[in-house]
């Protein structure tokens, strides 16, 4: 939900032919992993990768050879004996010389939203806006990045079979030439929930009445979680707090919605969670009762709520940031439990909409960022 553009020195999906990659080595401490497949090679870097609701496709973002900015792409998922065993070659749906984040499907698998600088690309923008240290992650806010529907992708897509590009036709649902990203749907359609640089918090600020006026005097870490409706309108902001809060995602029921937070201006992201609340009418109208559920010295982020709605799952810095491991907990916070074993990092984990597949974005096996999907098995 870059999320955001993870820019380490990472990797990508081959375009060409079908991605069959071999199964990697059972590692012995990853106990809650069996059958891990890296599905995208041949890219300069991939990651934050989603299933289909079917779970026959997945949507992520990827640099090809060559390029500087993530495109978004869309591949089959290839099964065998019941089992994913890799991709279809990987399919181009952004346009040329645009920055593409966070893509996700609708619930009922007909449309699907990114941000992307389509149309509004500035090359003399920074490539990045948020960093630790000069480490392995950052990502940006371009100006020009707005939320992007694609209806009926599918009966286009399916036609390339090998890969390549398709000119996918998008309905732009933000315009107000601020950052527009980190984008996910509702479970039941109506709502997207996303961060924005509009109306930026200041400390002690009292909440700013919903607005689609971008304010020129944003600051470039000071960014709100925001909810409209899946047609764009009745945008309405969720948070008010100093800093940054990104990659939120409802909750299976749709009361919660997860997120990550600097909201010590410290670079070190928490995990937080909170209810949403609705109006007698069916409107969002805030959060309430906000709870932070990682609170150390360390870079929580990237949570992901599995099927269950009882954990969560995220990213974090506890063994070095060069070595970022997946962690589950308690939706409360507690019971953590540390999924991945592996050096070099894994980021930016999502659960399969039936909880029995873990996809994320790896660097392990010595090469750049690549994505990554195991069999899941929850811990005791």
């Amino acid at each position: 939900m870059t999320r955001l553009t993870v820019i380490a020195a990472c990797g990508f999906a081959i375009l060409c032919g079908n991605t069959s990659l071999r199964a990697q080595p059972t590692n012995a401490d990853e106990t809650c992993l069996t059958d891990v497949v890296q599905l995208t090679s041949g890219f300069d870097r991939a990651g934050e990768a989603y299933f289909s609701p079917d779970m026959r496709w997945i949507i992520f973002q990827a640099t090809a050879p060559g390029e500087q900015h993530y495109g978004m792409y869309l591949a089959r998922v290839r099964y065998e004996e019941g089992s994913i065993r890799g991709i279809d070659a990987p399919v181009r749906i952004s346009a040329d010389n645009s920055r593409n984040t966070c893509g996700h499907f609708s619930p009922d698998g007909r449309s699907l939203i990114f941000g992307t600088t389509a149309g509004k690309e500035d090359p003399d923008e920074p490539t990045a806006g948020y960093q630790r240290e000069g480490r392995d992650y950052r990502w940006a806010y371009p100006k020009g990045m707005e939320i992007h529907l694609a209806e009926n992708w599918r009966e286009l897509v399916e036609k390339h079979t090998g890969g390549g590009a398709v000119k996918l036709p998008t309905r732009a649902l933000t315009n107000n030439d601020v950052y527009d990203a980190e984008c996910s749907y509702s479970p039941d359609a109506k709502w997207i929930v996303f961060t924005s640089h509009r109306d930026p918090a200041a400390p002690g600020a009292a909440a700013a009445a919903p607005t689609t006026q971008p304010d020129p005097s944003a600051v470039n870490k000071d960014l709100e979680l925001y909810a409209m409706r899946a047609d764009g309108t009745g945008v309405v902001r969720l948070t008010n707090a100093p800093g940054y809060d990104g990659g939120p995602f409802f909750s299976p029921d749709g009361k919660r919605v997860v997120y990550r937070s600097d909201r010590k201006n410290n670079n070190l992201l928490q995990v937080f969670v909170a209810d949403v609340v609705y109006d007698s009418a069916g409107n969002i109208t805030g959060l309430a009762d906000e709870r932070q559920l990682t609170d150390d010295a360390h870079v929580n982020w990237g949570p992901y709520w599995h099927p269950d709605g009882q954990h969560v799952v995220y990213a974090t810095s506890a063994h070095g940031h060069t070595n970022y491991e997946l962690y589950l907990m308690r939706a409360d916070g507690s019971a953590k439990t540390r999924v991945t074993h592996a050096a070099g990092a894994d980021v930016l984990p999502v659960f399969s909409p039936d909880g029995k597949y873990l996809l994320w974005a790896s660097k392990r096996n010595g090469q750049s960022t690549q994505i990554y999907v195991a069999r899941f098995t929850m811990p005791r």
